[in-house]
């Protein structure tokens, strides 16, 4: 193992550190922390380290080469919110970044740099308290993303709104295989889904698995794939009611939460994947967000 800090400003807060493992082979990248209170996912990413310092000792090869960061956006995780308190950028909107622009162009500048010879790129990120994890692709128009989600674990992939400036936006137009996995949790108390973190963990050893780069038994994963997120929002104030969990599927026309005792219905076919608990709730607000079948 070779962890190196790499100074953006020469603040001591603001460095990023980088755990490298192996030295052949495909190289994977996995991130974490862009979204400073995302702890779910910074978790998940300490766990990956540990398991590859265990591998290293134990004395089994490691046939790729691996390159974890756990903290993406440090000023943002000190204080448990998505932006830095230094320009407020969103990270993950503003890849590939700018050398000479403020601490997060620059941050996101040097994360870009080690992203451009992977052979794929994870970022893990957090859906949520109220949220089922999934893994985010493009995988409809990169054939590249789809495989890659293919060979994880999590149960739904979904296919992204395709914003640009984000990690693995950017990392898919230029050929890289990139997914984000985003998993229940945050929240400005950092909170962690020990669950959520276990899962998205033994996906990432089993692809590991599956590519040959860790030892290990291998398993045939068969996530199914989703199209874009739809969000059912309260036409009224009033006391909202769920009919549904988090992950649960949804048939067209199946009521997923009464409003003041009158049902919300989804109009398609799906997967729940964020579950507004009972509330009080305004015109507008969002109630469930389903992930349609494809």
């Amino acid at each position: 193992m070779d962890v190196r800090k790499l100074s953006i400003d020469g603040f001591e807060y603001s460095s990023l550190e980088f755990s490298h493992f192996g030295s052949k082979g495909p190289k994977v990248l996995i991130t974490a922390g862009l979204h400073g209170g995302e702890a779910t996912g910074v978790h998940t990413a300490r766990l990956v380290v540990d398991f590859l310092k265990a591998e290293e000792a134990a004395g089994r090869p490691l046939n790729g080469r691996f390159e974890v960061l756990p903290v993406g956006n440090p000023t943002a995780f000190r204080r448990l919110q998505r932006s830095s308190p230094y320009d407020e950028l969103d990270l993950n909107r503003i890849f590939p970044g700018d050398k000479e622009g403020t601490l997060s162009l620059r941050t996101a500048a040097a994360i870009w740099d080690e992203a451009q010879d992977a052979d794929m790129v994870i970022d893990l990120h957090c859906c949520g308290t109220y949220g089922r994890s999934y893994t985010l692709a493009l995988h409809q128009e990169h054939e590249p993303a789809r495989k890659l989600a293919e060979k994880l674990s999590v149960a739904v992939v979904i296919e992204s709104g395709g914003t640009r400036g984000q990690l693995f936006t950017e990392a898919s137009h230029k050929g890289i295989p990139a997914v984000i996995i985003e998993l229940t949790g945050g929240g400005p108390v950092g909170e962690v889904s020990v669950p959520a973190s276990d899962e998205a963990f033994a996906a990432l050893v089993g692809l590991f698995r599956a590519e040959g780069l860790v030892a290990g038994p291998r398993n045939e994963p068969h996530p199914v794939f989703h199209g874009k997120l739809e969000g059912i929002r309260c036409p009224t104030d009033g006391f909202l009611m769920p009919k549904v969990a988090p992950g649960e599927r949804v048939a067209k026309g199946q009521a997923v939460a009464t409003l003041n005792g009158e049902p919300l219905k989804a109009r398609f076919d799906g997967t729940a994947m964020q579950v507004r608990p009972s509330s009080l709730v305004f015109a507008g607000q969002p109630a469930v967000v389903l992930a349609p079948l494809l």
